[in-house]
């Protein structure tokens, strides 16, 4: 997934207050009940998500979602269009 559309998930559980929830499910890894909002992954099992949020690449993710959504208003200021 896109990071814009990692902020918009979680800025949904936000407002709702609860996580995202996956009901079981066989073809996803773990059943689907393990997974990654900030890298979109879905893993086997509790030690197998642990340790992936070790990781540099989820690292690297969680940095990236700390930086501004950007929005109309950015891309139309990078292009030199004002209001």
């Amino acid at each position: 997934k896109d990071i814009d559309q990692i902020h918009d998930e979680i800025e949904k559980s936000k407002e709702t207050g609860k996580p995202i929830e996956f009901k079981y499910d066989d073809e996803l890894p773990g059943g689907g009940q393990f997974y990654c909002i900030e890298t979109a992954k879905h893993f086997a099992d509790a030690k197998s998500l642990a340790d992936h949020k070790k990781t540099k690449t989820y690292k690297r993710r969680v940095k990236n979602l700390q930086k501004e959504k950007y929005g109309q208003d950015v891309a139309e200021w990078a292009a030199g269009m004002s209001k």
